[in-house]
This record gives C-alpha cells, structure tokens and sequence, in this order.
C-alpha cells in the first residue's frame, strides 16, 4: 500500500514545492509593502502633527505678546517699551455722530 503513495507524493513534492515557495515569497514581499506603506503613513501623520504643534505653539505666543501689548495699554503693566498713545484710533470718524442722530452708543449693523 506504501508503494502505491509514492508516486503520488512524488508528484506533489515536484510540483507542489515550488507553487508554495513562490506563493510564500510574494506573501512575504506583500508583508514587506504593507509595512513600508503603514511606515510612510506614521511618518506622514507624525511631520503633520509636528507642524500643527508648532502652530500652535507660534499662535501661543503670539496670544502672549496680543496680551502683553493689551495690559500695557490698559496700564496694568508698565513695560519696558511704552506703545506711543493714540487718542485718534480710538474716537469715531467725524461722520459717525451724524449718521447716529447724536445717541452716544454706537450703531449696530449686519454686514454679510
């Protein structure tokens, strides 16, 4: 009865060998890419995130210097470096007190 398997399994190793070697290598090539492809996307993700931080982190500081410049305004702080005063910027174009009909709060209007 053995010697009737032996041709069989002869026959399978011949031809069945190579199939499976080949069909191993392009797993293991199909592996290698998925790999470098997750790779790519971990690196693409982390230069992303690295910018958003450093965006946030020049918006941060700019907020500081908004807030510095604000309190040094206000006179809560003195700083090193007084802004020059600049009473023009702060009232209302000639034109506005007659448009408004003399009310002392200022109007209101949507722009879209």
């Amino acid at each position: 009865m053995i010697q009737s398997f032996i041709p069989i399994v002869s026959v399978l190793a011949v031809f069945g060998f190579p199939v499976a070697i080949v069909f191993v290598i392009k797993y293991f090539k199909l592996k290698d890419r998925e790999l470098a492809l997750e790779a790519e996307t971990r690196e693409h993700s982390q230069r992303q995130q690295l910018a958003i931080e450093q965006r946030v982190e020049r918006l941060e500081e700019v907020l500081i210097s908004l807030d510095h410049d604000v309190r040094a305004r206000l006179g809560i702080e003195h700083p090193t470096n007084p802004l020059p005063a600049r009473p023009d910027l702060l009232e209302a174009p000639a034109g506005a007190a007659s448009q408004q009909g003399g009310e002392a709060g200022p109007q209101r209007t949507k722009v879209r």
